[in-house]
């Protein structure tokens, strides 16, 4: 019995052609699967070269490896690439020049979500700040940093390292207890006994987001005075209230937390712990870190007044201090216009603008481009970038081809579209308008006689006048 055939109908260049089942399952010529193969093999390493996620596990794989001493991958990219593995090993080297700072890419940073992940980042700078700045004293000093309000979660850097070690990632997850919930990529723990002190004021001042422990030497010298911080500077003033607490370096009994939470009042974010230094707090990192900035200030500039003795100071008015704190609280661009003058060109009305910052904000950012241009890698999403984008042009701005030569046809255009003919008529009589108004030519009447003929008569034409022909 005869068995049919089945067909297959193909395209080619010459039309439609058909051919057996058995014709197209027969091997292509080697050449040709080898080529097919190459262009898949191309395609697949062009998509994953576009992947940003693979750049990110790439750079922290060697970056690991250089660390641990090991060469071989280095090789490895050295085969692929065609380039010594020195020359390899010398470009990752300047790319990483410090720790950064976000370490959480890569597949990792899928297992963190968009708001703890940034919290993570904007905590970790603020270690290294205090360690640039020279204001951090061991690894005993805690900084605390509220994540959820509903479950009462708090990244805490883990006990046992620097400051210029912790990086975002291994911050760990604590709630109020002082349980750590999720580890971060160290082995460490937290200081109990600090964050003790910091959960007591989470606990009863929930607008307090962020507490920052200062030991500055500074500090602790002025925590030690019976005078205590004195209005001498505008750092002082910029503090607000300052409260005051006899602290005997831990909170062990109920009552101590009650002395405590009456020191520090319902307003206060700045509280002097005798002997043993400040805790600033405030409601973002980035207000907590403004108060240890003036905190510093204000405990240095006092230092350095003592010798001349507290009865030879000048001290700041009361109505004076308040008024430099309400000024500096106030928001920046409130009770202004968005922008001082409108640009030119801005036919619309348009105004430029600016951010309204929160207490800190806007010198938090200028730190974290400091540390960004150092090579520390914050992973700060920045509120105002720092190069000046290009001014958009108006809507109505339009931009007269040169190769137009008379006035007259856009006067004419102008009005046409203003009664709505174009809009409303035929389109293939618009399109033959715009057609003939939007040449490049200009065409004018010409009466010309005839010739040939004994008695000539006048006949019209239309002559085409060329750009060049219009400039002779």
């Amino acid at each position: 019995m005869a068995t049919e055939t089945e067909t297959a109908t193909i395209h080619t260049n010459g039309g439609l052609e058909t051919v057996s089942e058995e014709e197209g399952m027969k091997p292509r010529p080697a050449d040709i699967e080898a080529d097919m193969r190459e262009m898949e093999r191309r395609k697949r390493v062009e998509s994953i070269m576009n992947s940003r996620l693979f750049r990110e596990e790439l750079e922290r794989i060697v970056d690991g490896q250089m660390r641990e001493g090991s060469s071989t991958i280095l090789q490895q990219l050295s085969d692929i690439m065609g380039m010594p593995a020195a020359r390899i090993g010398s470009v990752f080297k300047s790319s990483n020049c410090v720790v950064p700072i976000n370490d959480i890419r890569g597949v990792e940073s899928m297992g963190y979500e968009k708001g703890e992940k940034i919290l993570r980042c904007k905590l970790a700078a603020t270690f290294r700040l205090m360690d640039l700045f020279g204001w951090m004293q061991g690894i005993a000093c805690q900084i605390t940093a509220r994540l959820n309000a509903d479950q009462e979660l708090f990244l805490v850097n883990p006990y046992g390292m620097l400051f210029h070690e912790v990086t975002a990632s291994s911050l760990n997850k604590v709630n109020m207890q002082g349980q750590i919930v999720e580890h971060g990529t160290t082995n460490f723990g937290i200081n109990n006994n600090q964050f003790t002190l910091h959960s007591v004021i989470h606990a009863a001042r929930p607008d307090i987001r962020c507490a920052i422990y200062v030991a500055y030497s500074a500090v602790t010298a002025i925590s030690a005075l019976k005078q205590g911080l004195q209005p001498l500077t505008k750092h002082t003033a910029l503090l607000g209230e300052i409260a005051f607490h006899t602290y005997a370096g831990a909170l062990n009994e109920p009552e101590e937390k009650d002395k405590l939470l009456r020191s520090l009042g319902p307003v206060s974010k700045v509280l002097l712990l005798s002997n043993h230094g400040a805790l600033c707090c405030g409601e973002t990192i980035e207000e907590a870190f403004y108060h240890v900035t003036h905190m510093v200030h204000a405990c240095e500039a006092q230092l350095k007044l003592l010798p001349v003795g507290l009865e030879n100071l000048i001290l700041i008015p009361e109505e004076t201090r308040k008024a430099i704190y309400d000024a500096a609280r106030k928001p920046s661009g409130e009770g202004q216009e968005a922008a001082s003058a409108q640009t030119a060109d801005n036919k619309e009305g348009q105004l430029t603008k600016t951010p309204k910052w929160r207490v800190g904000g806007s010198e938090f950012e200028a730190l974290m481009r400091m540390l960004d241009n150092a090579g520390f890698r914050t992973g700060y999403i920045f509120r105002n970038p720092l190069i000046k984008g290009d001014v958009p042009k108006p809507r109505n701005d339009i931009e007269v081809p040169p190769a137009v030569s008379s006035l007259g046809y856009l006067i004419e255009e102008e009005e046409l579209f203003k009664q709505g003919i174009w809009r409303k008529g035929d389109p293939r009589k618009v399109g033959d308008r715009t057609r003939w108004l939007n040449s490049p030519n200009v065409y004018q009447k010409v009466e010309v006689l005839e010739t040939g003929t004994p008695d000539p008569k006048k006949i019209t034409k239309v002559e085409i006048v060329t750009i060049e022909g219009n400039l002779n």
